[in-house]
Protein backbone atom coordinates (compact mmCIF):
# COMPACT_ATOMS: atom_id res chain seq x y z
CA UNK A 1 0.00 0.00 0.00
CA UNK A 2 1.42 3.43 -0.92
CA UNK A 3 2.37 5.67 2.02
CA UNK A 4 3.62 9.23 2.37
CA UNK A 5 7.33 9.69 3.00
CA UNK A 6 8.04 11.80 6.07
CA UNK A 7 11.39 13.48 6.79
CA UNK A 8 12.66 12.98 3.25
CA UNK A 9 16.17 14.14 2.50
CA UNK A 10 16.80 16.59 -0.34
CA UNK A 11 18.44 14.11 -2.69
CA UNK A 12 20.81 15.14 -5.49
CA UNK A 13 19.47 13.12 -8.43
CA UNK A 14 19.74 13.04 -12.21
CA UNK A 15 16.52 11.44 -13.44
CA UNK A 16 15.75 10.72 -17.07
CA UNK A 17 13.34 13.51 -18.08
CA UNK A 18 10.83 12.28 -20.66
CA UNK A 19 10.40 14.63 -23.61
CA UNK A 20 7.16 13.09 -24.89
CA UNK A 21 3.91 12.75 -22.98
CA UNK A 22 3.16 9.45 -24.72
CA UNK A 23 -0.26 8.28 -23.52
CA UNK A 24 -0.34 10.84 -20.69
CA UNK A 25 -3.39 13.11 -20.53
CA UNK A 26 -4.50 16.19 -18.64
CA UNK A 27 -7.95 17.74 -18.45
CA UNK A 28 -8.83 21.17 -17.08
CA UNK A 29 -12.14 21.28 -15.22
CA UNK A 30 -13.75 22.01 -11.86
CA UNK A 31 -15.24 25.49 -12.19
CA UNK A 32 -13.81 29.00 -12.02
CA UNK A 33 -10.55 30.03 -10.36
CA UNK A 34 -10.71 33.57 -8.98
CA UNK A 35 -6.98 34.26 -9.07
CA UNK A 36 -5.17 37.27 -7.58
CA UNK A 37 -1.37 37.73 -7.50
CA UNK A 38 -0.84 41.14 -9.12
CA UNK A 39 0.07 43.41 -7.50
CA UNK A 40 1.91 40.88 -5.40
CA UNK A 41 3.31 43.54 -3.06
CA UNK A 42 0.41 45.54 -1.64
CA UNK A 43 1.52 49.08 -0.84
CA UNK A 44 -0.07 52.27 0.44
CA UNK A 45 1.65 55.47 -0.60
CA UNK A 46 3.49 57.13 -3.50
CA UNK A 47 6.91 56.44 -2.00
CA UNK A 48 6.07 52.71 -2.06
CA UNK A 49 4.79 52.70 -5.63
CA UNK A 50 1.01 52.91 -5.33
CA UNK A 51 -2.09 53.19 -3.16
CA UNK A 52 -3.55 49.66 -3.24
CA UNK A 53 -5.94 49.73 -0.26
CA UNK A 54 -9.68 50.32 -0.34
CA UNK A 55 -9.50 53.12 2.25
CA UNK A 56 -5.83 54.12 2.15
CA UNK A 57 -6.07 56.91 -0.40
CA UNK A 58 -6.40 54.93 -3.60
CA UNK A 59 -9.89 53.40 -3.35
CA UNK A 60 -8.58 50.26 -5.07
CA UNK A 61 -9.44 46.59 -5.08
CA UNK A 62 -6.73 44.05 -5.89
CA UNK A 63 -9.00 41.97 -8.13
CA UNK A 64 -12.64 41.95 -9.22
CA UNK A 65 -14.61 39.42 -11.28
CA UNK A 66 -18.08 37.95 -11.62
CA UNK A 67 -18.29 34.24 -10.79
CA UNK A 68 -21.09 31.71 -10.93
CA UNK A 69 -21.72 28.68 -8.73
CA UNK A 70 -18.82 26.51 -7.62
CA UNK A 71 -15.12 27.19 -8.06
CA UNK A 72 -11.95 28.14 -6.23
CA UNK A 73 -10.47 31.35 -4.84
CA UNK A 74 -6.69 31.76 -4.82
CA UNK A 75 -4.96 34.92 -3.57
CA UNK A 76 -1.28 35.52 -2.84
CA UNK A 77 0.35 38.81 -1.81
CA UNK A 78 2.92 40.50 0.43
CA UNK A 79 2.18 43.36 2.81
CA UNK A 80 4.61 45.96 1.48
CA UNK A 81 2.84 48.92 3.09
CA UNK A 82 5.03 49.13 6.18
CA UNK A 83 2.07 48.75 8.55
CA UNK A 84 -0.60 46.15 9.38
CA UNK A 85 -3.81 46.03 7.37
CA UNK A 86 -6.78 43.72 6.94
CA UNK A 87 -7.39 41.39 4.00
CA UNK A 88 -10.53 39.52 2.92
CA UNK A 89 -12.74 38.25 0.14
CA UNK A 90 -15.54 40.78 -0.33
CA UNK A 91 -18.67 39.51 -2.10
CA UNK A 92 -21.42 41.58 -3.73
CA UNK A 93 -24.85 40.14 -4.56
CA UNK A 94 -26.07 41.70 -7.85
CA UNK A 95 -29.25 39.60 -7.95
CA UNK A 96 -32.87 40.29 -7.01
CA UNK A 97 -32.77 37.36 -4.56
CA UNK A 98 -30.63 36.42 -1.57
CA UNK A 99 -27.58 34.24 -2.19
CA UNK A 100 -25.77 31.77 0.03
CA UNK A 101 -21.97 31.47 -0.11
CA UNK A 102 -20.34 28.35 1.33
CA UNK A 103 -16.91 26.71 1.34
CA UNK A 104 -16.13 23.02 1.75
CA UNK A 105 -12.32 23.45 1.82
CA UNK A 106 -10.28 26.50 2.73
CA UNK A 107 -6.99 27.68 4.16
CA UNK A 108 -5.34 30.98 5.06
CA UNK A 109 -1.67 31.88 4.95
CA UNK A 110 0.29 34.53 6.81
CA UNK A 111 4.03 33.94 7.00
CA UNK A 112 7.26 35.89 7.30
CA UNK A 113 8.96 35.10 4.00
CA UNK A 114 7.46 31.65 3.49
CA UNK A 115 5.17 29.99 0.99
CA UNK A 116 1.46 29.15 1.28
CA UNK A 117 2.07 25.53 2.25
CA UNK A 118 0.13 26.12 5.49
CA UNK A 119 -2.89 27.39 3.57
CA UNK A 120 -2.89 24.41 1.21
CA UNK A 121 -2.54 22.02 4.16
CA UNK A 122 -5.59 23.61 5.81
CA UNK A 123 -7.44 23.49 2.49
CA UNK A 124 -7.02 19.74 2.18
CA UNK A 125 -8.02 19.19 5.81
CA UNK A 126 -11.48 20.68 5.25
CA UNK A 127 -13.53 23.71 6.26
CA UNK A 128 -11.59 25.59 8.93
CA UNK A 129 -12.65 29.17 8.25
CA UNK A 130 -16.29 29.20 7.07
CA UNK A 131 -18.18 26.50 9.00
CA UNK A 132 -21.55 28.16 8.31
CA UNK A 133 -22.55 29.58 4.91
CA UNK A 134 -23.23 33.31 4.81
CA UNK A 135 -26.41 34.73 3.31
CA UNK A 136 -26.13 37.99 1.37
CA UNK A 137 -29.27 39.96 0.58
CA UNK A 138 -29.88 41.52 -2.87
CA UNK A 139 -27.58 44.45 -3.69
CA UNK A 140 -25.63 43.93 -0.46
CA UNK A 141 -22.09 42.89 0.50
CA UNK A 142 -20.66 40.08 2.59
CA UNK A 143 -17.12 39.47 3.86
CA UNK A 144 -15.36 36.14 4.43
CA UNK A 145 -11.84 34.92 5.23
CA UNK A 146 -10.83 38.19 6.92
CA UNK A 147 -7.45 38.36 8.67
CA UNK A 148 -5.11 41.10 9.88
CA UNK A 149 -1.77 41.02 8.06
CA UNK A 150 1.48 42.06 9.73
CA UNK A 151 3.82 44.39 7.85
CA UNK A 152 6.25 42.53 5.62
CA UNK A 153 4.35 39.24 5.77
CA UNK A 154 3.23 37.09 2.85
CA UNK A 155 -0.47 36.24 2.94
CA UNK A 156 -3.13 34.47 0.96
CA UNK A 157 -6.35 32.52 0.68
CA UNK A 158 -7.10 29.21 -1.03
CA UNK A 159 -10.74 28.14 -0.84
CA UNK A 160 -13.42 26.29 -2.68
CA UNK A 161 -16.47 28.53 -2.90
CA UNK A 162 -20.05 27.89 -3.95
CA UNK A 163 -22.60 30.62 -4.68
CA UNK A 164 -26.26 29.58 -4.87
CA UNK A 165 -29.75 31.06 -4.77
CA UNK A 166 -30.59 30.94 -1.07
CA UNK A 167 -34.15 29.79 -1.80
CA UNK A 168 -33.72 27.29 -4.63
CA UNK A 169 -30.10 26.14 -4.33
CA UNK A 170 -29.47 26.89 -8.02
CA UNK A 171 -26.06 28.26 -9.03
CA UNK A 172 -26.01 32.05 -8.87
CA UNK A 173 -23.78 34.96 -9.84
CA UNK A 174 -21.76 37.03 -7.40
CA UNK A 175 -19.05 39.66 -7.76
CA UNK A 176 -15.87 38.74 -5.91
CA UNK A 177 -13.38 41.37 -4.75
CA UNK A 178 -9.90 40.79 -3.37
CA UNK A 179 -9.50 43.66 -0.89
CA UNK A 180 -6.90 45.01 1.51
CA UNK A 181 -8.00 47.80 3.86
CA UNK A 182 -7.46 49.60 7.15
CA UNK A 183 -11.01 49.91 8.50
CA UNK A 184 -13.61 49.56 5.75
CA UNK A 185 -13.58 47.22 2.75
CA UNK A 186 -16.41 48.89 0.80
CA UNK A 187 -15.96 51.93 -1.42
CA UNK A 188 -13.21 51.05 -3.90
CA UNK A 189 -13.74 52.30 -7.44
CA UNK A 190 -10.88 50.90 -9.53
CA UNK A 191 -8.29 48.15 -9.96
CA UNK A 192 -4.93 48.43 -8.21
CA UNK A 193 -2.01 49.16 -10.54
CA UNK A 194 -0.17 46.13 -11.90
CA UNK A 195 3.42 45.64 -10.76
CA UNK A 196 4.57 42.71 -12.91
CA UNK A 197 4.09 41.74 -16.57
CA UNK A 198 4.03 38.01 -15.77
CA UNK A 199 1.92 37.67 -12.60
CA UNK A 200 -1.82 37.27 -13.05
CA UNK A 201 -5.12 38.46 -11.66
CA UNK A 202 -8.65 37.87 -12.88
CA UNK A 203 -10.56 34.64 -13.29
CA UNK A 204 -9.67 31.36 -15.03
CA UNK A 205 -12.33 28.90 -16.25
CA UNK A 206 -10.90 25.90 -14.36
CA UNK A 207 -8.96 24.87 -11.25
CA UNK A 208 -9.27 21.05 -10.92
CA UNK A 209 -7.07 19.09 -13.31
CA UNK A 210 -6.98 15.27 -13.61
CA UNK A 211 -3.47 14.37 -14.79
CA UNK A 212 -2.91 10.79 -15.91
CA UNK A 213 0.78 10.05 -16.41
CA UNK A 214 1.69 7.24 -18.78
CA UNK A 215 3.39 4.19 -17.31
CA UNK A 216 7.06 4.49 -16.41
CA UNK A 217 9.49 1.72 -15.48
CA UNK A 218 12.36 3.06 -13.34
CA UNK A 219 15.47 0.88 -13.26
CA UNK A 220 17.73 2.84 -10.89
CA UNK A 221 17.73 5.26 -7.96
CA UNK A 222 17.81 8.32 -10.26
CA UNK A 223 14.50 7.36 -11.81
CA UNK A 224 12.32 8.61 -14.65
CA UNK A 225 10.29 11.82 -14.56
CA UNK A 226 7.96 14.19 -16.36
CA UNK A 227 8.20 17.97 -16.58
CA UNK A 228 4.82 19.62 -15.83
CA UNK A 229 3.34 23.02 -14.93
CA UNK A 230 5.66 25.12 -17.04
CA UNK A 231 5.21 28.24 -19.14
CA UNK A 232 5.06 29.28 -22.78
CA UNK A 233 8.82 29.87 -22.74
CA UNK A 234 9.64 26.75 -20.72
CA UNK A 235 6.75 24.31 -21.22
CA UNK A 236 6.18 20.97 -19.59
CA UNK A 237 5.44 17.68 -21.30
CA UNK A 238 1.85 18.82 -21.96
CA UNK A 239 3.01 22.09 -23.52
CA UNK A 240 0.72 24.59 -21.84
CA UNK A 241 -2.35 22.34 -21.79
CA UNK A 242 -1.95 21.83 -18.03
CA UNK A 243 -2.28 25.54 -17.20
CA UNK A 244 -5.33 27.76 -17.85
CA UNK A 245 -5.62 31.33 -19.10
CA UNK A 246 -6.56 33.99 -16.55
CA UNK A 247 -8.78 36.79 -17.89
CA UNK A 248 -8.31 40.17 -16.23
CA UNK A 249 -11.30 42.53 -16.54
CA UNK A 250 -9.25 45.65 -15.80
CA UNK A 251 -8.94 48.19 -18.63
CA UNK A 252 -6.24 48.16 -21.30
CA UNK A 253 -2.96 49.39 -19.93
CA UNK A 254 -3.61 47.83 -16.52
CA UNK A 255 -4.53 44.34 -17.66
CA UNK A 256 -2.69 41.09 -16.89
CA UNK A 257 -4.66 38.58 -19.01
CA UNK A 258 -2.49 35.58 -19.93
CA UNK A 259 -1.46 32.01 -19.19
CA UNK A 260 -1.28 31.04 -15.53
CA UNK A 261 2.36 30.04 -15.84
CA UNK A 262 3.50 27.55 -13.22
CA UNK A 263 0.00 26.29 -12.47
CA UNK A 264 -0.29 28.19 -9.19
CA UNK A 265 -3.74 28.04 -7.58
CA UNK A 266 -4.52 24.81 -9.43
CA UNK A 267 -5.28 21.38 -7.95
CA UNK A 268 -3.84 18.45 -9.91
CA UNK A 269 -5.39 15.00 -9.40
CA UNK A 270 -2.41 12.87 -10.43
CA UNK A 271 -2.57 9.21 -11.41
CA UNK A 272 0.90 7.69 -11.81
CA UNK A 273 1.54 4.17 -13.12
CA UNK A 274 4.84 2.49 -12.20
CA UNK A 275 5.92 -0.88 -13.64
CA UNK A 276 8.39 -3.20 -11.93
CA UNK A 277 10.54 -4.72 -14.70
CA UNK A 278 12.82 -6.51 -12.23
CA UNK A 279 12.58 -10.24 -11.50
CA UNK A 280 12.10 -9.57 -7.79
CA UNK A 281 9.75 -7.39 -5.77
CA UNK A 282 10.77 -3.72 -5.52
CA UNK A 283 9.64 -0.56 -3.75
CA UNK A 284 9.52 2.67 -5.73
CA UNK A 285 9.58 6.28 -4.56
CA UNK A 286 7.56 9.05 -6.19
CA UNK A 287 9.68 12.18 -6.08
CA UNK A 288 9.25 15.88 -6.90
CA UNK A 289 12.04 18.35 -7.52
CA UNK A 290 13.94 20.50 -9.99
CA UNK A 291 16.52 19.90 -12.69
CA UNK A 292 20.09 21.03 -12.07
CA UNK A 293 19.81 23.54 -14.91
CA UNK A 294 16.81 25.33 -13.40
CA UNK A 295 16.89 28.28 -11.04
CA UNK A 296 15.01 29.10 -7.87
CA UNK A 297 13.55 26.65 -5.37
CA UNK A 298 10.76 24.11 -5.33
CA UNK A 299 8.17 23.47 -2.63
CA UNK A 300 6.99 19.89 -3.26
CA UNK A 301 3.45 19.30 -1.97
CA UNK A 302 1.17 16.27 -2.24
CA UNK A 303 -1.98 15.08 -0.52
CA UNK A 304 -2.93 11.42 -0.47
CA UNK A 305 -5.93 9.89 1.27
CA UNK A 306 -6.60 13.15 3.10
CA UNK A 307 -3.07 13.62 4.48
CA UNK A 308 -0.64 16.25 3.18
CA UNK A 309 3.14 16.11 2.92
CA UNK A 310 5.35 19.01 1.87
CA UNK A 311 8.93 20.22 1.81
CA UNK A 312 10.42 23.69 1.34
CA UNK A 313 13.34 25.37 -0.42
CA UNK A 314 14.39 22.43 -2.59
CA UNK A 315 17.11 23.74 -4.87
CA UNK A 316 18.09 22.91 -8.46
CA UNK A 317 19.17 19.31 -8.97
CA UNK A 318 17.50 18.15 -5.76
CA UNK A 319 14.41 16.01 -5.22
CA UNK A 320 12.28 15.00 -2.26
CA UNK A 321 10.71 11.55 -1.99
CA UNK A 322 6.98 12.08 -1.45
CA UNK A 323 5.34 8.62 -1.66
CA UNK A 324 6.61 5.07 -1.12
CA UNK A 325 4.68 2.59 -3.27
CA UNK A 326 5.34 -0.31 -0.94
CA UNK A 327 6.40 -3.65 -2.46
CA UNK A 328 5.50 -4.08 -6.14
CA UNK A 329 5.69 -7.67 -7.36
CA UNK A 330 8.03 -8.61 -10.21
CA UNK A 331 6.42 -7.72 -13.54
CA UNK A 332 3.50 -5.90 -11.88
CA UNK A 333 2.28 -2.33 -12.34
CA UNK A 334 0.98 -0.16 -9.53
CA UNK A 335 -1.23 2.92 -9.94
CA UNK A 336 -0.82 5.62 -7.31
CA UNK A 337 -3.42 8.40 -7.02
CA UNK A 338 -2.77 11.66 -5.19
CA UNK A 339 -3.20 15.42 -5.37
CA UNK A 340 -0.37 17.79 -6.21
CA UNK A 341 -0.29 21.59 -5.98
CA UNK A 342 2.39 24.16 -6.77
CA UNK A 343 2.77 26.39 -3.69
CA UNK A 344 3.56 30.08 -3.98
CA UNK A 345 7.25 31.07 -4.27
CA UNK A 346 7.94 27.86 -6.23
CA UNK A 347 10.10 27.99 -9.33
CA UNK A 348 8.66 25.96 -12.19
CA UNK A 349 8.38 23.70 -14.21
CA UNK A 350 7.87 20.92 -11.68
CA UNK A 351 9.70 17.62 -12.18
CA UNK A 352 7.66 14.64 -10.97
CA UNK A 353 8.55 10.99 -11.39
CA UNK A 354 9.55 7.78 -9.67
CA UNK A 355 12.76 5.94 -8.81
CA UNK A 356 13.82 2.62 -7.34
CA UNK A 357 13.96 2.81 -3.55
CA UNK A 358 17.59 2.43 -2.40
Amino acid sequence: MPTLVTNSLKNALNPTILTSKGASTVNRQGGYCFYSDNPESVTNGPALGSFDLVDGGGKRWLNKATVNGAGLVYMWHTNGSGAPFKHALLIYNPNSFAISVSSSNNGLTQSNGGSDIAGWTQYFSGNNHLPTPIVIQPNAFGTIFQQTISAGYNFGIVARTNVVNNSTGAAANAIFYDVAYLNTNIGATDWATLKSPSMRRGVAPTYYNPMNLAEIAPVDTNGIAYRVCGSAANPGVFGTDDIPTVTDYAPTGNNSTGLLEGGFGQQYAVSMKIKNTFTVSKNFLIMIGKTAASGGSGFPFVNMAGVSQSYAWVGPGYYCDMIDTGPVAAGATITVNFFMVVPAVSSTPVIIGARVKP
